[in-house]
């Protein structure tokens, strides 16, 4: 992308931020803090055993509770250099072409959650992740809601991988709880900019688009000079 049209969108992302005086996407979340297990497969990203996470659920718009919204869950956890890295995934469709569309839902409960965007693991296929909430969480889209039964129950995900070569298989286990020590304990998340080596979103024009936009919404936001 030339220097031209990547200073306009993220400018555009910049103004955005600044007049909502918050996130252009996901203004409204929640931050946790929990445990993340990788299956054997890879372990050799995660390592074994558990390790940290920091993460945020959160709501597209400020629709009423009652009505669909799209949901976010991001999070944060450590590769075995022990570097950042961050995923962040929306609502979305698990099916060929529904993978790439954001998707509103009426609950945490019935909410499927996708990376939009493929990842490559040094050559693999273009791989989705995806995570499916347990089956406890509210089954509306209140923040109100979810912020209430976090309060008593851990939160699970299934974490899964998929390609259009091979089905869907366990990617990870993603366990969530409530932190009241922690109100913000991660600033921001950046799939773009926080990933391990090896490991890349594709295609890179549209990943290119993304980082953009992130900076200017931090940028609006003052988290960036």
């Amino acid at each position: 992308m030339s220097q031209y049209p990547a200073a306009v969108v993220e400018n555009v992302f910049g103004v955005a931020a600044r007049i909502r005086r918050a996130r252009v996407f996901h203004p409204d979340g929640l931050y946790l803090t929990g445990r993340l297990r990788a299956d054997s497969e890879f372990e050799h990203l995660f390592g074994v055993g558990e390790q940290p996470v920091t993460a945020r659920l959160s709501k597209a718009t400020s629709m009423p509770a009652g009505l669909p919204d799209v949901l976010g869950l991001a999070f944060r956890v450590p590769t075995r250099e022990n570097r950042p890295w961050d995923f962040a995934l929306a609502t979305t469709g698990t099916g060929a072409l529904t993978r790439f569309l954001v998707t509103p839902t009426r609950g945490w409960r019935n909410a499927r959650y996708g990376s939009l965007l493929p990842y490559r693991f040094d050559d693999s296929d273009a791989t989705w992740m995806f995570a499916e909430p347990d089956h406890a969480q509210p089954d509306s889209a209140s923040l109100t809601a979810i912020s209430e039964h976090v309060r008593e129950n851990v939160l699970t995900f299934l974490l899964t991988a998929g390609s259009y070569a091979k089905p869907h298989r366990k990617f990870a286990e993603l366990t969530l709880r409530q932190d009241e020590a922690v109100e913000h304990p991660v600033d921001y998340f950046d799939p773009i900019l926080h990933c391990p080596p090896g490991v890349r979103m594709v295609p890179d024009v549209v990943s290119t688009i993304r980082e953009l936009a992130y900076t200017g919404s931090r940028r609006g936001r003052h988290q960036i000079p």
